[in-house]
């Protein structure tokens, strides 16, 4: 069991660059470092894993989330603590990759395996869709090699205006150069 902070987080499109969407993040932290990123109505949610008790606030993370979330370009470098994660071996090369894409940029599914030196390409999109937080490792910064967008653990919806945010144009699902 882990003790975490628990507070959630409002895309509401009228407070938000995120239009026409409408949902509430989860968001566990501890030490101000992010634990667990799941939309409200997630089946996947895992809360039996964290023991519900305040350790410490983590406000500060969550304006940085709500700055992010209505475009403006946020380093989560100091939120993150990959030995809080609990991940395996190939997820977190997988995540690490990830992690290193630069606002306004995308990678690729197999540009993530290459990285590493791996052909298991359908398996990053795996190790990405189990991204314990979305966001501060933006995997909706990883597309198929035909440059449409897919996978999502938080919605592709969502991922398309995170991409529009940052500056990307995408016309019927795939981004354009």
């Amino acid at each position: 069991m882990i003790n975490y902070k628990h507070f959630l987080v409002n895309i509401i499109k009228n407070n938000s660059k995120i239009k026409g969407i409408k949902m509430i993040l989860n968001c566990f932290c501890k030490d101000n470092k992010l634990l667990k990123v799941f939309l409200e109505d997630n089946t996947d949610n895992n809360k039996s894993d964290f023991i519900n008790q305040e350790v410490n606030k983590c406000d500060k993370l969550k304006l940085k989330l709500n700055n992010f979330l209505n475009g403006d370009n946020v380093n989560f470098k100091e939120n993150v603590d990959w030995n809080l994660l609990n991940l395996g071996d190939f997820q977190k090369k997988v995540l690490f990759e990830t992690f290193k894409i630069p606002y306004g940029e995308v990678r690729t599914y197999k540009e993530i395996a290459d990285a590493f030196d791996s052909k298991a390409y359908r398996a990053v999109g795996t190790a990405l869709n189990k991204n314990p937080i979305a966001i501060a490792i933006p995997c909706h910064r990883v597309i198929a090699s035909n440059k449409f967008l897919s996978g999502f653990r938080l919605g592709l919806k969502l991922k398309k205006q995170l991409l529009i945010n940052e500056g990307h144009e995408i016309v019927k699902d795939k981004l354009i150069f």
